[in-house]
């Protein structure tokens, strides 16, 4: 039997109330919404299965984190939730050229600097004009 490689964090259980009241209303009803720095997975789980129309891609550049979020989303079989990407916000070259939102949850706040910025240049690359980038964390 397969080692299970979740991971678990207690932000999602105690966050996720909030962030879908305000997703469930700014996200586009159906399309590609991107996550930057997914984490463990578990918000990516969550999100997809509350907004079923939605294709849900999440990215990380930990290869931990990516195998926790492949972990999640087998033992969840959320069919609209993708493989998840090698994406480092700060990098200048994403593998993805559009989305219809990006949301970035728990990452501008403990992040260098370079990867909010690299957020921002990134946004400003696959988003449609006037699309949704939602951010979520500390001050």
């Amino acid at each position: 039997m397969p080692c299970d490689q979740r991971q678990h964090a207690p932000a999602p259980s105690s966050n996720r109330g909030q962030i879908l009241d305000v997703l469930g209303s700014t996200l586009p009803a159906s399309e590609l919404v991107l996550e930057v720095a997914s984490g463990t997975g578990e918000h990516a789980v969550q999100l997809a299965q509350a907004l079923a129309g939605l294709t849900w891609q999440p990215s990380d550049p930990s290869r931990q984190a990516r195998l926790s979020i492949a972990a999640w989303s087998a033992a969840a079989e959320t069919a609209n939730l993708l493989p998840p990407l090698d994406l480092d916000a700060a990098s200048d070259d994403w593998p993805i050229d559009t989305a219809a939102a990006i949301i970035c949850i728990n990452m501008t706040h403990i992040s260098p600097r370079a990867s909010t910025e690299g957020l921002m240049a990134g946004a400003g690359r696959i988003l449609p004009h006037g699309a949704t980038l939602y951010l979520y964390g500390h001050c």
